[in-house]
Formats: structure tokens, sequence, C-alpha cells
């Protein structure tokens, strides 16, 4: 097992930091969720932005109170949500108006957030059940082979997860707080790593490519081309978008996505290259599994926000109705052991031409 130290990993986080594609963070355009075609939209910014006006709430009979690092570290219940905009039900035109009153880009720039693993330490995080959640138990030999047909899985492979952070999902199924990301494999060759592929995260699942079809920027900074609203993740620039299966039944009316099963076909549109610039966001590393040497660096806080167990937005109804997601460290599998969730749930994606 690769025994990276915290400036190691953090060294390889900003080397392949990726290139977001993002539609302009313009107030004077139209929010990403209406049908236009001169649209803006939300950009990952650190979890502080959230926190500015948030309030956690933990149910009916208990009063909000603020949103602070503390006070999300102290939440022991899947059932706490983090308030943003006020009111029990989202509403994505004060969403958009709201965001751009707190938006202080000196405060809150462009951020993703790295998490670097090697395979060894992901078996190990994975060999508890309660890491799996909802997803299949590991098989005794499961190791997330890599796509790229390698003769073996070595325990010094590295996965490293980009987290973003958005304010607002505005598309289908609207909601506060939304949390969306890429991972980029390495391989250990001698004392270099070489990066063999990426797996994209879009709508719980993803799409995968070995390293020399995904589109580069500046050397070794996979491009990224995100979706207006979703905030999925994809390889590259489609015009017509990409057609994506929505379950659940949506009530505009109500500004609710109810867990019902019906299944609807949406298109994510994606910005194109030529018009956005890739933008380069702050890499923020996090402290799991190796911490930083001094207790009083500041990527120290991080664990906090990582341990809140609850919603990144309102969710109420319990399950009847959807909200805000859940944290990076509490999505089973994918945050656990992303090398076997890429291959259970990533899809081969090829070049459209």
């Amino acid at each position: 097992m690769s025994l990276l130290t915290w400036e190691e990993r953090f060294q390889l986080a900003r080397r392949f930091a990726p290139r977001l594609v993002l539609f302009p963070e313009d107030h004077a355009r139209a929010r990403p969720g209406k049908q236009t075609e001169r649209i803006g939209d939300y950009h990952p910014r650190p979890i502080e932005l959230l926190l500015e006006r948030g309030a956690l709430w933990r149910g009916w009979f208990t009063p909000r109170q603020p949103a602070t690092l503390d006070a999300l570290a102290a939440c022991t219940s899947a059932d706490d949500q983090l308030i943003l905009l006020g009111k029990p039900l989202p509403n994505p035109d004060f969403a958009w108006d709201l965001y751009f009153e707190l938006l202080d880009h000196a405060r809150f720039p462009l951020t993703t957030y790295a998490r670097v693993q090697t395979r060894g330490e992901a078996r190990a995080a994975s060999r508890d059940a309660n890491a799996i959640g909802k997803d299949a138990p590991l098989e005794s030999d499961e190791v997330g082979r890599p796509f790229y047909h390698a003769p073996r899985a070595a325990d010094d492979d590295v996965s490293i997860q980009y987290w973003f952070c958005y304010f607002y999902d505005d598309w289908a199924n609207q909601h506060e707080g939304d949390w969306e990301g890429i991972c980029v494999f390495l391989r250990r060759d001698g004392a270099e790593y070489t990066p063999v592929g990426a797996s994209y995260y879009a709508h719980e699942t993803g799409t995968r490519r070995h390293w020399a079809e995904v589109e580069k920027a500046e050397g070794d900074h996979p491009r990224v081309y995100v979706a207006a609203g979703s905030h999925a993740s994809f390889f590259q620039f489609v015009a017509r978008g990409y057609v994506t299966t929505v379950k659940n039944l949506i009530v505009p009316v109500l500004g609710l996505k109810l867990n019902i099963g019906f299944a609807t076909q949406r298109v994510d549109r994606v910005p194109d290259a030529r018009e956005c610039a890739p933008l380069a966001p702050r890499v923020e590393l996090l402290p799991d599994p190796v911490a930083p040497a001094h207790r009083d660096d500041a990527a120290v806080r991080h664990k906090k926000w990582l341990a809140f167990p609850g919603r990144w937005g309102a969710r109420l109804l319990s399950g009847l109705v959807y909200g805000g997601p859940l944290g990076p460290s509490h999505k089973g599998l994918k945050w656990h052991n992303p090398f076997v969730w890429m291959e259970r749930y990533c899809a081969p994606d090829y070049l459209v031409y």
C-alpha cells in the first residue's frame, strides 16, 4: 500500500485538478432551469457560501439554529437538514436572486474539494458493511479492476475524487444544495503516477473513459462539461445535449419531486468550450484518509462538515419528497471505494463525433 503523505496527495490533486466548462455565472442571464438560449448557472463554491445564510433544522418540534461548522459536526441524524432559502419548498427564482446577493468572489472563490485515496485504503474502508450503505456487499475477489485492462490491480493504485458544491439544483428535480464530482484514476510506475482513466458523475451514476480519450487542458487537467442546473459532469460538448432518464413524479406547481415510480426523459445541456472558456477551481484537499501534519492547518476544518450526516438542503415529509443531497462522505460505496463504484455504476463512454 502506498503511504502517500499529505504533501504528496496535495501535489497529485493539484496536478490533475479539473478545468470546468460552465455556463456563465451572470445574474443578468436567465436561471439555468429556464428553457432559453441565454442562460447562466451556479458555479461550485466553498461550503461556507451555503452556511452564510443556512440554518440547521432537526425536526418539526425543534427551532432552527445557525449553521456553523461545529453545529454540523455535532449532528448525528440523517434527518437533520441544512435549510438555505428560509422556506421549506424551494423557489428557483428566489434562489437565483439570493445567490448573487450572497456571492462574494473574494470570500467564496471557485473551489473543488479533492480526496486522494489508494486502492489499499479503499479496500480497508469498504470492508465495513456500514460503509457500503444500500450497495450490495463486496465480493471477496471484487477489487474494482481498472477499465484499462491492466494485468493486475495494485494496492498503490490511486483515485482522486474532485467534489463540487453548488448552491442550488435547478433542473428536473429542483432542490437546495448540490454535490457532484469526477474521479481520476492513476497507476504507480516507479516513483511516478500515470493517469489511466476517469469517471464523471451524473445523476447517481456516471460514465468512464480511458485517459487518452479524456479532453485535457494545460497538460493533465481533465476538461469537464457541466450541465446547466443539474451540474452533471460530461466528457465533451454535444450540441443537442444529453438525454437523461429521470425517475419519480415531478409536480411543478408545488415545486416537488415525489418518490413515485414514473420515468421521464430530460435533456442535460452543456456549454461549448469555444464560447465558455474552461475555469480553474482552487483545490482544497480533504483530510481523509490522511490528515495534515499540523493541527492548525486550515484543512482540518473540513473534518467537521464531512461528518454532517444530514441533507445539504431541505427535505420534508420523510422519503416522500426529494430534497437536498447527502454530503460526499455519506454516499456509501462511491466515497469509500471509488474503484469498485466506478466498475459497478459507470458505463463506458465513447467519443461522439
